[in-house]
């Protein structure tokens, strides 16, 4: 092969950038809190997910995966944690996946059984949120 032909393969090689990890918590109402979390969720960001998910719990928490990378152990274990620490404040936690990638390790490990799990954020707003005073 010449030079120019390892050129022409290398421009078409897809391009793979590494995106930095982020899990942002954003008040959605006073009772609800959204946070979102993108890049990959592995032993070394899983304390990053923690932060974001600690601290005072409203009465709904959802986890907007759809941004997420990669899936591992250590981000299961967060997640499982987080949904028993609300359970035990009789708070709820969502998790919003509709990539196949987390929605399928979220199936596969069980956690989407134990944890409500919806495919959009507006799915699993109408779904946990508690409804205003007045309406039915």
């Amino acid at each position: 092969m010449t030079e120019v032909q390892l050129m022409a393969d290398r421009r078409d090689e897809p391009i793979t950038e590494h995106r930095p990890f982020s899990a942002r918590r954003t008040p959605y109402r006073d009772d609800l809190y959204v946070v979102t979390v993108a890049g990959e969720l592995d032993m070394k960001t899983a304390p990053q997910l923690a932060d974001a998910l600690g601290g005072e719990i409203p009465p709904v928490l959802v986890a907007d995966l759809t941004r997420v990378t990669f899936l591992s152990a250590a981000g299961l274990r967060v997640l499982v944690t987080a949904a028993q620490r609300a359970q035990e404040q009789g708070r709820c936690l969502g998790l919003v996946a509709d990539g196949e990638l987390a929605l399928r390790v979220l199936r596969m490990s069980g956690v989407a059984a134990s944890i409500p799990t919806f495919e959009s954020l507006s799915d699993a707003v109408r779904e946990l949120a508690p409804r205003p005073p007045g309406r039915g």
